[in-house]
């Protein structure tokens, strides 16, 4: 599942680097392969852990979309990326995101820019996710 979010995130922060768009057959794409694992009990965390996932994530996404923080591709990549980590995954995940989305946010305002792709960010949250992974084999 990691490798499947860590692509996923990286299709994502391509389009949103070129677009600042994310296209939803992403966060799609990738709810619908964690579902779908779900079903078919291959999906390293249980029901509830993904249940929870997409909660803490939904919650955490539209705080920062009410606050003008997050655009709607990115809430919609966050939920997918919370059902496809749990739970458990997802906080770390959120914490490192949030910190690389903070320095990305304090790099544009230096180059004088209003906006930035979010997406690097969540990418730049799983790729600091990697050691937990891998030491959970």
């Amino acid at each position: 599942m990691y490798l499947l979010a860590l692509a996923a995130v990286a299709l994502a922060s391509v389009f949103d680097l070129r677009s600042r768009e994310i296209p939803d057959w992403i966060s799609a794409g990738l709810l619908a392969s964690c579902l779908v694992l779900l079903a078919l009990g291959r999906h390293p965390v249980d029901g509830q852990g993904v249940l929870w996932g997409v909660g803490v994530a939904t919650l955490g996404a539209l705080v920062l979309f009410s606050l003008n923080a997050l655009g709607g591709g990115d809430v919609k990549l966050l939920i997918a990326l919370g059902a496809t980590l749990g739970v458990g995954a997802f906080i770390p995940f959120a914490l490192a995101m949030t910190i690389a989305g903070g320095v990305l946010a304090l790099r544009a305002r230096r180059r004088g820019e209003r906006e930035i792709a979010y997406a690097p960010a969540m990418l730049i949250g799983l790729l600091a996710l990697a050691p937990l992974t891998w030491m959970a084999r």
